[in-house]
């Protein structure tokens, strides 16, 4: 039996490996601020210490791949619930283009920070 309407992707394999991969990738990253921040209290790193981390080009790009992670997540997260939940397709496009657009724009403000592009 095939639904009715399976949205505009017709098929969710893709958008759920996409989701996967990113919660890995996640899994694996989101406990390295933490343990930054235990460092940082503890009194184990000092504030010239924590900046030259912060500025090594390895851990920027560990950053970079937080954000990305972040933003595939998240955008395939609420695409695949606005897909579900929003039956007219016109506003779905707008929707799901709204989306897309904030989440490039915080994700280039993001990455600006980081990388120092101001």
């Amino acid at each position: 039996m095939r639904p009715y309407r399976s949205g505009t992707a017709h098929n969710g394999l893709h958008d759920w490996h996409w989701q996967r991969l990113s919660a890995v990738v996640l899994a694996l990253l989101i406990p390295l601020p933490f343990l930054l921040l235990i460092c940082i209290y503890s009194g184990n790193i000092d504030q010239i210490s924590l900046l030259n981390l912060l500025d090594h080009p390895v851990t920027r790009t560990l950053h970079t791949l937080l954000i990305a992670a972040l933003t595939i997540h998240g955008y395939v997260g609420l695409k695949v619930i606005i897909e579900d939940y929003l039956h007219c397709s016109c506003a779905r496009v707008v929707v799901v283009g709204g989306l897309m657009t904030v989440f490039a724009a915080i994700s280039i403000w993001w990455l600006a920070l980081i990388w120092g592009w101001f």
